[in-house]
Protein backbone atom coordinates (compact mmCIF):
# COMPACT_ATOMS: atom_id res chain seq x y z
CA UNK A 1 0.00 0.00 0.00
CA UNK A 2 1.30 3.73 -0.52
CA UNK A 3 1.50 6.09 1.95
CA UNK A 4 -1.21 8.58 2.89
CA UNK A 5 -2.19 11.66 0.25
CA UNK A 6 -3.22 14.93 0.84
CA UNK A 7 -4.12 18.18 -1.27
CA UNK A 8 -2.98 21.55 -0.46
CA UNK A 9 -6.42 21.85 1.14
CA UNK A 10 -5.31 19.29 3.76
CA UNK A 11 -1.48 20.66 4.11
CA UNK A 12 -3.19 24.21 5.09
CA UNK A 13 -6.11 22.27 7.25
CA UNK A 14 -2.80 20.26 9.10
CA UNK A 15 -0.43 23.86 9.68
CA UNK A 16 -3.97 25.64 10.93
CA UNK A 17 -4.25 22.63 13.41
CA UNK A 18 -0.87 23.40 14.95
CA UNK A 19 1.03 20.75 13.93
CA UNK A 20 4.66 21.35 12.54
CA UNK A 21 5.41 20.09 9.02
CA UNK A 22 8.39 19.74 6.90
CA UNK A 23 7.63 19.69 3.19
CA UNK A 24 9.74 18.22 1.02
CA UNK A 25 8.83 19.47 -2.48
CA UNK A 26 10.00 18.85 -5.66
CA UNK A 27 11.54 21.39 -8.30
CA UNK A 28 9.39 22.64 -10.63
CA UNK A 29 9.17 21.85 -14.14
CA UNK A 30 12.74 22.10 -15.85
CA UNK A 31 13.63 21.15 -19.54
CA UNK A 32 14.60 17.57 -20.62
CA UNK A 33 17.82 16.57 -18.68
CA UNK A 34 20.49 14.98 -21.21
CA UNK A 35 21.11 11.31 -19.33
CA UNK A 36 24.71 11.01 -19.59
CA UNK A 37 25.00 14.60 -17.56
CA UNK A 38 27.50 14.04 -14.56
CA UNK A 39 25.73 17.00 -12.89
CA UNK A 40 22.50 15.63 -13.04
CA UNK A 41 21.20 18.62 -14.67
CA UNK A 42 23.12 21.42 -12.31
CA UNK A 43 22.67 24.13 -15.01
CA UNK A 44 19.01 23.78 -15.88
CA UNK A 45 16.94 26.75 -14.99
CA UNK A 46 13.13 25.67 -14.61
CA UNK A 47 10.88 26.70 -17.61
CA UNK A 48 8.44 29.68 -17.61
CA UNK A 49 5.46 27.26 -16.42
CA UNK A 50 7.65 25.77 -13.63
CA UNK A 51 8.47 29.73 -12.60
CA UNK A 52 4.32 30.38 -12.70
CA UNK A 53 3.59 27.42 -10.72
CA UNK A 54 6.32 27.55 -7.92
CA UNK A 55 4.98 31.33 -7.30
CA UNK A 56 1.87 29.73 -7.41
CA UNK A 57 2.46 27.55 -4.59
CA UNK A 58 3.98 30.08 -2.64
CA UNK A 59 0.89 32.31 -2.65
CA UNK A 60 -1.01 29.05 -1.87
CA UNK A 61 0.80 29.08 1.25
CA UNK A 62 1.09 32.68 1.89
CA UNK A 63 -0.50 32.56 5.22
CA UNK A 64 2.48 30.75 6.84
CA UNK A 65 4.88 32.75 5.56
CA UNK A 66 5.95 34.10 9.06
CA UNK A 67 6.14 30.52 10.63
CA UNK A 68 8.25 29.42 7.65
CA UNK A 69 11.69 28.66 6.81
CA UNK A 70 12.97 27.45 3.33
CA UNK A 71 16.08 25.62 2.39
CA UNK A 72 17.22 24.03 -0.90
CA UNK A 73 19.28 21.98 -2.79
CA UNK A 74 21.79 23.78 -4.78
CA UNK A 75 21.02 22.87 -8.31
CA UNK A 76 19.82 25.86 -10.17
CA UNK A 77 16.32 24.23 -10.51
CA UNK A 78 15.49 24.02 -6.75
CA UNK A 79 17.20 27.40 -5.68
CA UNK A 80 14.99 28.95 -8.27
CA UNK A 81 11.82 26.92 -7.03
CA UNK A 82 12.56 27.68 -3.20
CA UNK A 83 13.31 31.00 -4.60
CA UNK A 84 9.89 31.80 -6.68
CA UNK A 85 7.91 29.56 -3.46
CA UNK A 86 9.39 32.69 -1.43
CA UNK A 87 8.39 35.38 -3.72
CA UNK A 88 4.57 33.73 -3.89
CA UNK A 89 4.83 34.11 0.34
CA UNK A 90 5.88 37.32 0.24
CA UNK A 91 9.54 36.90 1.14
CA UNK A 92 11.18 38.06 -1.89
CA UNK A 93 14.84 38.37 -0.96
CA UNK A 94 14.86 36.24 1.89
CA UNK A 95 18.39 34.34 2.46
CA UNK A 96 17.75 30.30 1.33
CA UNK A 97 20.35 28.42 2.62
CA UNK A 98 21.67 25.71 0.15
CA UNK A 99 22.54 22.20 1.17
CA UNK A 100 24.51 19.52 -0.66
CA UNK A 101 22.61 16.49 1.13
CA UNK A 102 19.30 18.03 -0.69
CA UNK A 103 21.29 17.28 -3.98
CA UNK A 104 23.88 15.47 -5.18
CA UNK A 105 25.35 14.94 -1.95
CA UNK A 106 22.18 13.54 -1.27
CA UNK A 107 21.95 11.13 1.94
CA UNK A 108 20.62 8.40 -0.42
CA UNK A 109 24.02 8.61 -3.21
CA UNK A 110 27.23 6.61 -2.30
CA UNK A 111 29.32 7.22 -5.76
CA UNK A 112 27.39 9.30 -8.13
CA UNK A 113 29.42 7.95 -11.13
CA UNK A 114 27.78 4.54 -10.23
CA UNK A 115 24.39 6.16 -9.53
CA UNK A 116 24.48 7.53 -13.26
CA UNK A 117 25.81 4.50 -14.43
CA UNK A 118 23.27 2.44 -13.13
CA UNK A 119 20.40 4.90 -14.40
CA UNK A 120 21.95 5.02 -17.89
CA UNK A 121 21.84 1.15 -17.77
CA UNK A 122 18.59 -0.04 -16.09
CA UNK A 123 16.78 3.06 -16.82
CA UNK A 124 15.70 5.52 -14.16
CA UNK A 125 12.66 4.16 -13.20
CA UNK A 126 13.48 0.92 -12.92
CA UNK A 127 16.35 1.32 -11.35
CA UNK A 128 14.00 3.49 -8.83
CA UNK A 129 11.90 0.88 -8.14
CA UNK A 130 14.72 -1.76 -7.61
CA UNK A 131 15.99 0.58 -4.38
CA UNK A 132 12.97 1.42 -2.88
CA UNK A 133 11.97 -2.81 -3.35
CA UNK A 134 14.74 -3.73 -2.04
CA UNK A 135 16.72 -0.74 -0.09
CA UNK A 136 20.13 -1.84 -2.13
CA UNK A 137 21.61 -0.50 -5.63
CA UNK A 138 25.22 -0.09 -6.79
CA UNK A 139 25.82 3.57 -5.95
CA UNK A 140 23.27 4.15 -3.27
CA UNK A 141 23.43 3.67 0.37
CA UNK A 142 20.98 1.48 2.24
CA UNK A 143 17.49 2.83 1.92
CA UNK A 144 16.09 2.62 5.37
CA UNK A 145 19.22 3.48 6.95
CA UNK A 146 19.71 6.87 4.23
CA UNK A 147 15.82 8.08 5.00
CA UNK A 148 16.69 7.77 8.60
CA UNK A 149 19.65 9.80 8.23
CA UNK A 150 17.53 12.02 5.92
CA UNK A 151 14.87 12.38 8.31
CA UNK A 152 16.73 13.20 11.38
CA UNK A 153 18.58 15.76 9.48
CA UNK A 154 15.53 17.80 8.43
CA UNK A 155 14.31 17.69 12.09
CA UNK A 156 16.93 19.50 12.98
CA UNK A 157 16.38 22.16 10.57
CA UNK A 158 12.90 22.92 11.90
CA UNK A 159 13.03 25.99 13.95
CA UNK A 160 9.38 27.50 12.80
CA UNK A 161 6.46 25.62 12.34
CA UNK A 162 7.03 24.87 8.74
CA UNK A 163 10.08 24.35 6.73
CA UNK A 164 10.00 23.90 2.83
CA UNK A 165 12.91 21.96 1.70
CA UNK A 166 13.44 22.31 -2.27
CA UNK A 167 14.96 18.89 -3.32
CA UNK A 168 14.65 16.34 -6.17
CA UNK A 169 11.92 13.29 -7.04
CA UNK A 170 13.79 10.48 -6.43
CA UNK A 171 14.48 11.29 -2.33
CA UNK A 172 10.47 12.27 -2.01
CA UNK A 173 10.01 9.20 -3.25
CA UNK A 174 12.68 7.12 -1.66
CA UNK A 175 12.10 8.61 1.63
CA UNK A 176 8.08 8.04 1.88
CA UNK A 177 8.54 4.51 0.79
CA UNK A 178 11.24 4.30 3.31
CA UNK A 179 9.50 6.07 6.39
CA UNK A 180 6.41 3.92 5.69
CA UNK A 181 7.52 0.97 4.89
CA UNK A 182 5.30 0.75 1.74
CA UNK A 183 5.36 -0.11 -2.15
CA UNK A 184 7.48 1.31 -4.84
CA UNK A 185 6.40 4.72 -6.51
CA UNK A 186 5.98 3.95 -10.04
CA UNK A 187 5.73 6.13 -13.20
CA UNK A 188 2.14 5.96 -12.53
CA UNK A 189 1.89 7.60 -9.45
CA UNK A 190 5.12 9.33 -9.19
CA UNK A 191 5.82 12.77 -7.79
CA UNK A 192 5.12 15.41 -10.20
CA UNK A 193 6.36 18.47 -10.54
CA UNK A 194 5.94 20.56 -7.23
CA UNK A 195 4.39 17.40 -4.92
CA UNK A 196 6.08 16.75 -1.97
CA UNK A 197 6.68 14.38 0.97
CA UNK A 198 5.37 15.99 4.22
CA UNK A 199 6.85 15.26 8.08
CA UNK A 200 3.67 16.11 10.06
CA UNK A 201 4.56 16.24 13.66
CA UNK A 202 1.82 16.14 16.57
CA UNK A 203 2.73 18.14 19.54
CA UNK A 204 2.51 14.90 21.78
CA UNK A 205 1.51 12.10 18.87
CA UNK A 206 2.97 9.98 16.25
CA UNK A 207 4.63 11.78 12.90
CA UNK A 208 3.03 11.25 9.94
CA UNK A 209 4.55 10.46 6.78
CA UNK A 210 2.24 11.60 3.67
CA UNK A 211 2.56 12.76 0.02
CA UNK A 212 1.31 16.01 -0.77
CA UNK A 213 -0.71 16.46 -4.42
CA UNK A 214 -0.60 19.93 -5.37
CA UNK A 215 -2.27 19.79 -8.21
CA UNK A 216 0.24 22.38 -10.01
CA UNK A 217 1.59 20.15 -12.74
CA UNK A 218 1.28 16.76 -14.36
CA UNK A 219 4.19 16.47 -15.25
CA UNK A 220 7.17 13.63 -13.88
CA UNK A 221 9.58 14.17 -16.73
CA UNK A 222 11.21 17.23 -18.70
CA UNK A 223 9.95 19.38 -21.30
CA UNK A 224 11.79 19.28 -24.61
CA UNK A 225 14.29 22.45 -24.73
CA UNK A 226 12.68 24.95 -26.99
CA UNK A 227 8.94 24.40 -26.33
CA UNK A 228 7.01 27.90 -26.85
CA UNK A 229 5.10 26.90 -23.87
CA UNK A 230 7.99 26.14 -21.82
CA UNK A 231 10.67 28.00 -22.49
CA UNK A 232 12.88 28.45 -19.85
Amino acid sequence: MLPEEIDLAGLKAELNAGRRVILQVRHAERPKMAPDDPSFGDGLAITAEGCRTARKLGEELREFAAVTDLVASPLTRTMMTAQLIAEGMGLGGAEIPACGCLGNESFYYRDTSKVLEVFQVANFFPACKKYMETGTLPGFNPLYEASEKLDRWLKAQLKKQLLIAATHDLYIAAFLSAMNRSEAYVPENWVRFLDGAATIMEPDGPTRYVMVRTGLSTGIVGVPTGNPGHSA
